[in-house]
């Protein structure tokens, strides 16, 4: 079977939002917020009616490469593989992870303030 399935049209249907949000977001975190919300919801158009979808299915990870993880529960999942197997749902996945990455990296870099290290910072020295 060397038909291939195109979710192209999904890929349509979220990106021009996505591309909108990516480029507004102002620290790493909404990167990842973004393209989590983003990715969620165009599974869930292209393949909802065959798997079951849950947030956190397909993570961003700017250190893997492609930029994003899929959870074991997908991983395991017989239908999703097949699907990824016979489609260009990976390509379209690594596209959309490759444009939050090349935010991702911008931010990190431009305001290394407004990454998550902001978390771990410790307060300057008090006068008593």
């Amino acid at each position: 079977m060397t038909h291939q399935m195109s979710f192209k049209m999904h890929q349509r249907e979220v990106e021009p939002r996505y591309r909108i949000q990516i480029d507004a977001a102002e620290s790493t975190e909404d990167v990842r917020k973004f393209f989590e919300r983003t990715v969620y919801s165009f599974l869930e158009k292209a393949i909802g009616d065959q798997i079951e979808i849950q947030p956190g299915d397909v993570t961003f990870d700017p250190d893997s490469e492609p930029a994003y993880r899929l959870s074991p529960r997908m991983l395991d999942n017989e239908i999703f593989r097949r699907i990824d197997e016979g489609s260009d749902l990976s390509t379209i996945l690594a596209l959309l992870s490759g444009r939050a990455l090349n935010r991702y990296k911008h931010l990190a870099t431009k305001h290394p303030d407004k990454t998550e290290a902001k978390i771990f910072q410790v307060p300057g020295p008090r006068s008593h």
